[in-house]
């Protein structure tokens, strides 16, 4: 990874804002139904998006939207599935000390079969070590 300012500030801000999702997950009340939950989310989300939209360089409103494509649709579907996802794993019992750190370490075992087979990246033995031994971090983390 670069060590530069161009990769750190944004990771600094995808910790920060991931710190504060899964407090605001664990948050939501039991009581309500994750998707009325999920609607005052993306209502939030809403009115901050076009807010940052109207005050950051762009071309007009129509003509920005017409760049969408099928990822912009993608990605917002996956996003519901990732936060009823935590949602429901914390109603469930999911420690906030642990879930993220197991779901993310599956998930980048994941995304390197991904890399590697659909985007050509670099396949090592460092890369499958490292995996294997975060699966065995998640053994470690998992049993009581």
């Amino acid at each position: 990874m670069q060590s530069n300012l161009a990769i750190i500030l944004p990771m600094a801000l995808v910790i920060a804002a991931n710190v504060f999702y899964h407090i605001a997950s664990k948050g939501i009340p039991a009581a309500q139904n994750p998707f009325m939950g999920l609607i005052v989310n993306y209502f939030t989300a809403l009115a901050a998006s076009v807010v940052l939209f109207f005050t950051t360089p762009h071309q007009n409103f129509f003509t920005e939207f017409s760049r969408s494509n099928w990822a912009c649709v993608l990605m917002g579907l996956s996003v519901i599935g990732l936060e009823v996802g935590f949602i429901m794993i914390y109603r469930a019992g999911g420690e906030i000390s642990t879930a993220s750190l197991i779901a993310n370490v599956l998930l980048a075992v994941v995304m390197l079969g991904i890399g590697i087979y659909f985007y050509g990246e670099s396949f090592s033995a460092k890369k499958i070590f490292g995996a294997v031994l975060c699966l065995i971090g998640i053994i470690f983390i998992s049993s009581n």
